[in-house]
């Protein structure tokens, strides 16, 4: 009786969250980011304005959710990477709030939004004004803006895996990380993630809660990974993109 209603307890909670999730979202959207969006001030200003309200709005939210006892978590390095800035941060992507919890943590960084976000009338003046990077299916254009962010100074969160991997199935990277990283010649900041029980992955949908217990997430902040040390810059940027995935394949997926 005890386990069936910590179950329920939490699949209301879960409801609670991403209500509060989507509705503050929409409201910031429509009041506070437009405002920012069209504020008399430097566009770098504006930048940071943007980032650090949704870094209080996401901590607010993981906070609001670990209260309420639908997860717990921990996060080894947390104050590493909020201290630095400019940093190229890769994770795997094992659920759907990966990226919430890296950008309530980390340095006001950049990130690769899809498309679909951009063409959200809603959602525009906030990855506007945020100055995040739009995924418009061109990869040649993506990665040479992401390859001057890395050069202006700016941090940015990248997941080699592109998308959610489903648990059940092998992770595939990406080479566009190597690609930016060979470029840019930046160090890589790996996080790994992991949930246990697994939650929120592409197969579940937010009331796909696990039965047993709330899931937690575990996030560990790794040693810099230097491109330099692993491949010759020098060589076919193919041939060493090929082996740096590999690389990044034994540090963050498990």
């Amino acid at each position: 009786m005890k386990r069936m209603f910590n179950y329920y307890w939490r699949l209301v909670c879960t409801f609670l969250s991403f209500s509060l999730f989507g509705v503050g979202g929409i409201i910031l959207s429509i009041t506070l980011f437009p405002l920012i969006y069209i504020a008399p001030v430097k566009r770098k200003h504006k930048i940071r304005i943007s980032r650090r309200i949704i870094r209080i709005s996401f901590r607010f939210f993981i906070g609001f959710m670990r209260f309420m006892r639908v997860l717990t978590y921990e996060f080894h390095g947390a104050e590493k990477l909020a201290e630095r800035e400019g940093l190229f941060i890769i994770a795997n992507h094992p659920t759907l709030i990966d990226v919430v919890f890296l950008l309530s943590r980390a340095n006001f960084p950049n990130c690769v939004v899809k498309s679909g976000v951009w063409k959200n009338v809603c959602m525009y003046f906030v990855v506007s004004s945020a100055g995040f990077i739009e995924n418009n299916g061109n990869p040649e254009d993506m990665l040479q803006r992401c390859e001057n962010t890395l050069k202006s100074g700016d941090g940015l969160i990248l997941f080699p895996e592109g998308t959610r991997t489903d648990p059940d199935g092998e992770a595939v990277l990406q080479r566009a990380v190597a690609h930016i990283a060979l470029r840019s010649q930046k160090p890589l900041t790996p996080v790994s993630i992991t949930c246990e029980p697994i939650t929120l992955t592409k197969k579940h949908r937010w009331f796909n809660i696990p039965y047993e217990r709330a899931p937690h997430f575990c996030l560990s902040l790794g040693d810099d990974i230097e491109v330099k040390s692993i491949v010759d810059l020098q060589k076919d940027s193919s041939y060493s993109a090929r082996i740096l995935t590999k690389n990044i394949k034994k540090i963050l997926v498990q």
